[in-house]
């Protein structure tokens, strides 16, 4: 008898935990972007009997979703959170509405791997083990799902829902109690689930204005010795001027201990120059280290690296300008340490890079202005950012340095081999061609010499029976290795002449290469698919189809999603940029665009892809 009542009490325990957990579960969702069903539903409890569904499930007419305790005391509170919002999901969605008329274990099924998607992509609970999104329909509608699974039956064999195995948890309950008020209680699931989501959005957004305003205002709190610095290379230094004019001094001692910043640092692609100022720096050594800061933006030594060792790179640029900046007397070489060496006077720091690379393990030790990193911070591929005008950082760097030429007066005052440095800066820009031979010797692997096997005989033993030779063969994975991907913008707006030039280098290129096929994609406002094609077809004619408007995303999503076309395949998109703002290439993916001068005004395409202008004839 006590063993009974120990029992009962240790159940009775466990029950009350569990009820702890759901109730928690509930209060937990009121916070969500299901919040606004919450308040609607009615959340009830089944008694443990026979017929009771495993863990939970929802009368969609009625708004009910009854819960079963009593079996399954191993789910945590975020389990149980994933449970309701799942259940809740399908009230959103009104799957029980939509899916009248079709067949309804098929359906049933569908609306389970789209609810697990929703409540996964909210971010809402923990999905119980055996429970979750399945990777066959991720990201896929209700009735995407329901087509494939109509095809395939066997897919809809593993049926099991929160209701059981091979039993629905979308079911018909009992009515309600009788004290229960459907008049207080909205029905319009679809609509509470709306405005769930336009709440959460709200708040979000509202919170995230918060916090941005505030890291704003802390982050732009003046540092008063980097404005001293800035005031005085605006009014004393105007080769540097307008470079100083467009940079951000962020002189905060936390942000610098977050980024392993020891001294300063420097951000080009953003436009920020980071001081620590629990170093202790004097004016005098602040305004050396703020004049070397802006030089590694003014000469673009954030992309000059080339595929050069960054390290050593920026290793070398800390030599030679801090030689260039002790020859004009600016400031005081920081205490607190840096890069010098007078033996290495009148050398480029491309000729330093030289002389470091042959003896690399004595720049271990080396240490900048950010310590044992480089000043020089690299932000995103490409370490390029648009401004509102669509013009590149790189461009303003040279448009500034531009200015503080034509203003100051070098004569005398500049070490010949920064003078040397800026003009370089004006030379012609590198053929666009030739960038782009760069850009596919980087992604587009060239194709290896061929195997030989003896299980296929050379054709060249004929004279020679008695003597086993063996075959060539290419494997058709290193011809798969080869390939690239080419969506061609055929809208309206396309110049006839940019599509000759561009398709002209591209076969070019791939030829020389050994590339043995490339798979082309047309495009207006709908991709037409031209499988793949040999190079030596790009330099032919071959029928345009298109000539309408422009929305290359779906271009781009068909071929990523075709299988004969290799994953790790780049993709180049040729167009003239008069398509989408954004285009989503979740892979590594170049554009061939006209010069800027064809078109006027700003073109809608932003991206920080590798972008190559190309050039009409004698343009």
């Amino acid at each position: 008898m006590t063993r009974r009542h120990q029992k009962n009490d240790k159940q009775q325990t466990i029950l009350g935990r569990t009820r702890e957990r759901i109730e928690c579960a509930r209060r937990r969702l009121t916070r969500s972007v299901l919040g606004a069903l919450v308040s609607q539903v009615l959340f009830t409890e089944c008694k443990g009997a026979e017929g009771d569904p495993q863990i939970a499930v929802v009368d969609c007419a009625q708004g009910v979703i009854c819960i079963n305790p009593h079996r399954r005391h191993d789910f945590g509170e975020p389990e149980w959170t994933y449970v309701l919002a799942h259940l809740l999901a399908h009230l959103g969605l009104k799957h029980a509405e939509r899916g009248e008329h079709r067949d309804r274990k098929a359906w049933h099924t569908a609306c389970e791997y789209a609810a697990d998607n929703l409540v996964t992509s909210f971010k809402i609970g923990k999905a119980p083990e055996g429970f979750g999104p399945s990777l066959d329909f991720l990201n896929l509608r209700e009735e995407e799902i329901y087509d494939r699974l109509t095809e395939d039956r066997k897919a809809q064999q593993a049926f099991r829902t929160f209701g059981g195995d091979n039993q629905p948890d979308m079911v018909s309950l009992p009515k309600a109690p009788e004290g229960y008020r459907w008049s207080q209680r909205r029905h319009d699931w679809d609509n509470l689930f709306a405005e769930g989501i336009r709440s959460a959005l709200e708040s979000a957004v509202n919170e995230a204005a918060d916090t941005l305003g505030t890291a704003d205002i802390e982050r732009r709190k003046t540092w008063k010795p980097g404005e001293l610095a800035k005031k005085w290379v605006m009014h004393e230094m105007p080769l540097l001027g307008a470079v100083a004019a467009n940079m951000t001094i962020i002189g905060n001692s936390e942000v610098c201990d977050r980024m392993d910043i020891a001294v300063a640092a420097i951000n080009p692609s953003l436009g920020e120059i980071y001081f620590n100022p629990a170093r202790g720096l004097t004016q005098d050594e602040v305004l050396f280290v703020y004049v070397h800061e802006l030089l590694h933006a003014a000469l673009l030594h954030h992309t000059r690296t080339r595929g050069r060792d960054h390290w050593l790179w920026n290793t070398a640029c800390d030599f030679v300008i801090n030689g260039w900046i002790m020859e004009m007397g600016i400031g005081a070489f920081p205490r607190v340490g840096g890069l010098y060496d007078p033996s290495l006077k009148g050398m480029s720091a491309d000729e330093v890079y030289d002389l470091l690379n042959r003896e690399p393990a004595k720049c271990k030790k080396a240490r900048g202005f950010r310590g044992g990193l480089g000043d020089i911070l690299l932000e995103g591929r490409g370490n390029r950012l648009f401004r509102g005008d669509v013009t590149m950082m790189d461009d303003l760097y040279r448009r500034c340095m531009s200015a503080g030429m034509a203003c100051a007066d070098v004569r005398g005052h500049i070490p010949a081999g920064l003078l040397e440095e800026i003009q370089s800066l004006f030379s012609p820009a590198v053929p666009w061609d030739v960038e782009l031979a760069r850009w596919m010797d980087a992604h587009v692997p060239a194709l290896r010499d061929p195997l030989r096997s003896y299980a296929r005989a050379s054709r060249r033993q004929a004279s020679t029976p008695n003597i086993p030779r063996p075959g060539r063969f290419m494997p058709q994975e290193w011809k798969d290795a080869c390939t690239f991907g080419v969506v061609l913008d055929t809208s309206g707006s396309m110049d006839r002449e940019l599509l000759g030039r561009a398709l002209g280098a591209i076969a070019s290129y791939s030829e020389a290469r050994d590339v043995p096929r490339v798979r082309l994609v047309l495009c207006d406002a709908a991709p037409y698919d031209q499988g793949f094609v040999a190079p030596t077809e790009l330099r032919g004619r071959f029928p345009v189809k298109g000539r309408g408007g422009t929305v290359l995303q779906p271009a781009l999503n068909y071929i990523m999603r075709q299988s004969d076309f290799p994953v790790s395949a780049p993709v180049m998109v040729i167009t003239d940029g008069w398509c989408e703002e954004e285009l989503l290439i979740p892979r590594e993916h170049c554009f061939l665009l006209p010069r800027k001068e064809w078109k006027e005004g700003a073109m809608p395409l932003r991206t920080t892809a590798p972008t190559f202008r190309v050039l009409k004839e004698g343009g």
